[in-house]
C-alpha cells in the first residue's frame, strides 16, 4: 500500500520547520554538518522564511539574511541552520557544484571583511 501525503501537509511541515529558525543563525564551518571551526555566523530575521508552497516538493525561501562582518578565513565545508538558542536543526555539507548547499565559491580569503548570502536560501521538503 502506498502512502499518500496531501500537499497541505507538506506545506504545514515545512512551515513548522522554518518557524524554528526565526531569529536563529546560518552558520558556516570548516567541516561537514556544522562541525569544525566557525567561519561565519549570519543572523536570520524574526521571520526567517516566507510561507512554504503547497507544491511537491514544498519550498520555502528565506527572507533577507544579515551579513556577518566578523569572519574567519578558511574553506567552507559545512553549514548549520540554528534556532535563536543556537541549537542546530538543519545541517549539511557545502561545496562548489556538489554538497547539500552548493555555492559558486566556498573560500573566505585572508583579509575578508564580510560574508553575505545575497541570494538567500531555499529549503525544500519532499515527503512521500
Amino acid at each position: 500500500m502506498a502512502l499518500t501525503i496531501a500537499n497541505e501537509c507538506r506545506k504545514a511541515a515545512l512551515d513548522a520547520i522554518t518557524a524554528l529558525l526565526n531569529t536563529g543563525q546560518f552558520r558556516l564551518t570548516t567541516a561537514a554538518n556544522g562541525g569544525g571551526t566557525e567561519l561565519a555566523l549570519l543572523p536570520l530575521s524574526a521571520t526567517a522564511f516566507g510561507a512554504a508552497t503547497t507544491a511537491s516538493p514544498s519550498v520555502a525561501v528565506s527572507n533577507a539574511i544579515t551579513a556577518d562582518a566578523s569572519v574567519t578565513a578558511g574553506t567552507i565545508l559545512g553549514f548549520d541552520l540554528r534556532t535563536s538558542g543556537g541549537v542546530s536543526r538543519i545541517n549539511g555539507t557545502v561545496g562548489v557544484g556538489s554538497g547539500d548547499l552548493q555555492v559558486s565559491n566556498n573560500v573566505i580569503p585572508s583579509g575578508a571583511t564580510e560574508v553575505s548570502c545575497t541570494g538567500g536560501l531555499t529549503l525544500s521538503l519532499q515527503l512521500s
